[in-house]
Order: structure tokens, then sequence, then C-alpha cells
């Protein structure tokens, strides 16, 4: 798998997704009206970190991203694409039906 020059840049794939996400939530801001700091505001994130985001900045909490999801009422889209993740293929459902109940340390560790 390729992944950036830098250590601690993301992968080529996740970085193409990412910037996708930041340019959808720059549209839906801009196509319903609000200025930065009014989606900040109402995210309860600083303007900063909604820039941070728009430009499809890696470092951003994921907690950031939901917010400003949230704020802009798609956070439901989202949640319904997270659920659909492995579901093609079937393979999310197939290792859900044989989790153990309950996983344990080794018990050396204590």
């Amino acid at each position: 798998m390729r992944t950036s020059a830098t250590a601690h840049r993301l992968p080529f794939e996740a970085e193409d997704a990412l910037r996708s996400l930041a340019d959808r939530v720059r549209t839906v801001r801009k196509a319903r009206g609000l200025t930065q700091p009014d989606l900040a505001s109402k995210a309860g994130i600083s303007t900063n970190t909604l820039v941070t985001m728009e430009r499809g900045g890696g470092s951003v909490q994921l907690g950031y991203w939901l917010k400003v999801l949230w704020a802009l009422d798609l956070l439901g889209s989202f949640a319904d694409a997270v659920a659909r993740l492995g579901r093609e293929e079937g393979d999310v459902a197939l290792l859900e039906s044989q989790l153990p109940q309950r996983v344990r340390g080794s018990g050396s560790a204590r």
C-alpha cells in the first residue's frame, strides 16, 4: 500500500476521502448560506478548526467532524454510511455472528 512521503500523513486513499468530505462540508455550508464562523459556532468548534477541516486537514479529531455533520444535519447520512461499511460483501455480518461474548486478557499482565 502506498503512503504519503511524510510518516505522520494519511495514506493517499484516506487523503482523497478526507478531501471529498471536506469539499462536501464546504459545499453544503455555502448552499445553506452559512459563514465559517456561523457553522463553527453552531458546531461548538473554533473557526480555525473549521477552516482546517474544509482544507482537508488530517489532524482534526473525528469528534469535531461529527459535530459539524450534526450542525449541517448530515449526521444521519454519515451514520447510514458507517452502518454499510463491510456489509456489501457480508464481511461484517459474518464476523459479528462469530464474535465471542467477552474478550479477556491472557492474565499474565496482572
